[in-house]
């Protein structure tokens, strides 16, 4: 992609003639010739570079320099200039200075040397929050259906497409649009949980709002979108998106462009969206909860992300990538051996909550026997069945859900309560009050 450059200058001569140098130098150029121009262009696109001159019909470049140098480096031109003005245009944020009439061959260099230190500050950025947020991702599985779907990732990664991820909760979405923008090289991801939002300030995140849009607006701030420029936008759960904000993310789509709470102008960007819903899209729109046009915006790639049931041959590779992280996690020594008959145990099951349920139990077997144990080699089948529906959330009370996890625990640990009061942070005599009361006392009484 071409480097963006604004040029402003009132100077129609020497607007034309560098104009026309940066073009053969392959930028794109966009040429204004006065303040209120230049304001617009800074407030509805984003740039790579500006060159700005101090000297302007309807006032002083140096007004917008502080705005315009967040966002991009700025090189200050002026055939008025002296000592003075170089040195308030660097302290307000200015790249460099050149006083006219330069070297043409001197600022065509200035230009390439400051769009190569933005671009490696902004990698230097990318790469700090990479270190600090998590490592490369990785898709586990050799299942037919995992092999067809990282053919497909391979194929689509670095190509600007939406893709619509579709699979139930649990089955690793976030790692598939993860994954898929790692192999685009774009620069930022940028994931947006659609329910965790609340429906009044929907907007405003995703959005942003300028100073005084609303009471407590102090200052202008960019919203989620349009912090995804030149990134991948990242859409979980897009199915509880509001129906007002459906039609103001289908114009995004449509136009690349966003626009503030409170603002006027539109900015230009130029992201990735990769939606992921465990609903079927298709149906909210039947039921009249999702837009139609949305959907078919949306809809360009669709990657359907198989249940771990589908795909039990998955498992054993996904217990070996998750123990020695849970062991360093628990503080235990690393397993080095699967036995197998856990595994087939493991296989057995159908994982209604998928790949994120496989995980937790395995953190929850390792933490309870300290090793791998099988549920079924102290419980039946019919019982262990009855513990996990026993064991379901529903809306109970506080007291209940307790006396159910005190009795799941128990029953994990085949009755010894030693253990379980261990695990639970309290006495032992406490844990037997609580039994007591819940006529669960003599239940495996003959264990510690």
């Amino acid at each position: 992609m071409k480097s963006r450059i604004l040029l402003v200058d009132d100077d129609l001569a020497f607007n034309g003639l560098l104009g026309a140098a940066l073009e053969e130098e392959g930028y794109e150029v966009v040429q204004v010739y006065n303040l209120a121009q230049a304001k617009k262009q800074i407030s509805e696109e984003i740039f790579d570079c500006l060159i700005l001159d101090v000297r302007l019909p309807d006032g002083s470049g140096l007004e917008i320099l502080p705005e315009a140098s967040a966002n991009a480096p700025v090189i200050v031109v002026s055939a008025h200039g002296d000592i003075n003005t170089a040195i308030e245009a660097v302290r307000n944020g200015a790249f460099n200075f050149l006083e006219k009439p330069f070297d043409l061959t001197h600022a065509l260099l200035e230009v390439k040397r400051a769009i190569e230190f933005s671009e490696v500050s902004r990698e230097r950025d990318n790469l700090a929050e990479m270190v600090v947020a998590e490592p490369p991702v990785e898709i586990l599985g050799n299942s037919k259906s995992v092999i067809r779907m990282k053919e497909t990732i391979e194929m689509i990664a670095p190509k600007k497409v939406t893709v619509l991820l579709e699979g139930e909760s649990g089955t690793g979405k976030e790692v598939v649009a993860r994954t898929i923008h790692q192999k685009s090289g774009r620069k930022k991801f940028v994931p947006i949980n659609c329910g965790a939002i609340p429906e009044n300030l929907f907007e405003s995140e995703l959005f942003g709002y300028e100073k005084g849009a609303f009471t407590g607006a102090m200052n202008s701030k960019p919203g989620l979108i349009e912090e995804s420029h030149r990134g991948t936008l990242f859409l979980d759960e897009i199915s509880e998106m509001p129906l007002p904000m459906q039609v103001k993310l289908l114009r995004v789509l449509e136009t690349s462009s966003s626009q503030r709470l409170g603002g006027t102008n539109s900015r230009k960007l130029d992201l990735r969206v990769i939606a992921a819903t465990n609903r079927d899209l298709e149906i909210a729109v039947a039921e009249g909860v999702f837009r139609s046009d949305l959907f078919y915006r949306l809809n360009v790639v669709r990657l359907k992300i198989d249940p771990l049931r589908e795909r039990r041959e998955d498992i054993p590779l996904l217990i070996s990538h998750f123990l020695p992280t849970l062991c360093d996690e628990l503080g235990m020594k690393r397993i080095s051996k699967v036995p197998e008959e856990f595994t087939e145990s493991m296989k057995d099951y159908d994982w209604p909550g998928n790949v994120r349920e496989l995980r937790n139990r395995l953190l929850s077997i390792l933490a309870v026997n300290g090793t791998l144990k099988s549920l079924s080699r102290s419980t039946t089948p019919e019982r262990k069945q009855a513990l996990e529906d026993d064991f379901r959330f529903e809306e109970v009370s506080l007291d209940e859900l307790e006396r159910r996890y005190i009795y799941w625990l128990i029953e994990r640990n085949e009755g010894n309560k030693t253990r379980v009061a261990k695990i639970l942070g309290i006495s032992k005599s406490t844990l037997y009050e609580k039994l007591k009361r819940w006529n669960i006392f003599e239940s495996n009484n003959n264990s510690p």
